[in-house]
């Protein structure tokens, strides 16, 4: 998964002229222990009131963070986000910025490849029809009489949505 890191500091130095603070790695922290590490890095004030003043992570997180709070749904999403693939989190976040609504379950549906694993309609075709059982449905006769190329556009183009290199399934 990629690293989510988020600079943590706090009011206090912030209006004291500083923004003296640290990066915090939470991409395998829960909300407590990050808490703890933010309690931590500050022990020298006495309650300190945390501001998040810069994150590194996914685009479809940035909404669930801000400078003076973490959203409870941003620690929802990444637990699940921890369930898949690096791949697959590129193509979730292509999904979001897709203009899908954000839910791991819908995605997995939904995701079918990267584009450059079907590098052309007939590749695209010949899968569908093989793999999927698509061509057994055909007697045998007829198989030959199939044009895999032209099939491989029409799902593309009818059954499928293609953003930036990734298919999704148009349920």
């Amino acid at each position: 998964m990629e690293t989510i890191k988020i600079y943590v500091g706090t009011y206090y130095k912030y209006n004291c002229g500083s923004i003296a603070g640290d990066w915090v790695d939470v991409t395998n922290l829960t909300k407590e222990e990050f808490l703890d590490m933010c309690e931590t890095l500050h022990h020298l004030e006495k309650d300190p009131e945390f501001m998040f003043q810069d994150w590194e992570c996914p685009n479809f997180l940035n909404d669930y963070i801000s400078e003076s709070g973490i959203d409870s749904k941003f620690w929802e999403i990444k637990e699940q986000l921890q369930e898949l693939e690096d791949s697959e989190i590129e193509a979730l976040n292509c999904y979001v910025k897709s203009g899908f609504d954000f839910d791991v379950n819908e995605f997995r549906e939904r995701y079918f490849c990267h584009i450059e694993d079907y590098n052309t309609n007939r590749a695209f075709g010949e899968y569908m029809l093989e793999e999927l059982g698509e061509l057994e449905q055909v007697p045998q006769h007829l198989r030959y009489y199939i044009d895999a190329e032209s099939y491989g556009r029409d799902l593309l183009i009818s059954d499928f949505t293609e953003f930036e290199g990734y298919i999704f399934r148009n349920c």
